[in-house]
């Protein structure tokens, strides 16, 4: 395996800031959490590889230029908060408009914004639990 040169590591720091969330598309790893896990980035190594923890409770790192993950347009603080109205089960999470209700009066203004701006990813992830 080449390692990538210190531009690409930091492109790659760049793009993927600890708190990023991410759904695994493919890892080469017999001991890999199953397709479409979603996981938080915890940092990016030396070698531009992801270091992670996996909603599985799964740590295994992405692996650059061998493992492929795609990044969720819903940062940490939005599914969080999209998660706590859930489990609440105060509405059906088809309901947008009370879902964002209950979001402003919680003081989550953050996914007040991000289920009015990305309404396509917030059903599909309210469906399948992917945004994409």
């Amino acid at each position: 395996m080449n390692f990538p040169d210190r531009i690409t590591v930091e492109q790659v720091r760049k793009e993927y800031p600890a708190g990023t969330r991410v759904i695994l598309e493919e890892m080469s790893d017999p001991q890999a959490p199953p397709v479409g896990t979603l996981g938080t980035v915890l940092g990016v190594d030396d070698t531009a590889s992801l270091l992670m923890k996996w909603d599985n409770g799964s740590g295994l790192n992405v692996v650059y230029g061998e493992d492929r993950v795609t990044k969720m347009i819903m940062t940490e603080k939005v599914f969080k908060a999209l998660m706590r109205i859930r489990e609440s089960g105060a509405t059906n999470m088809f309901d947008t408009n009370m879902v964002q209700r209950l979001a402003y009066d919680a003081g989550e203004y953050e996914l007040v914004t991000y289920i009015e701006e990305h309404k396509k990813e917030y059903a599909h992830f309210i469906m399948t639990g992917r945004e994409r």
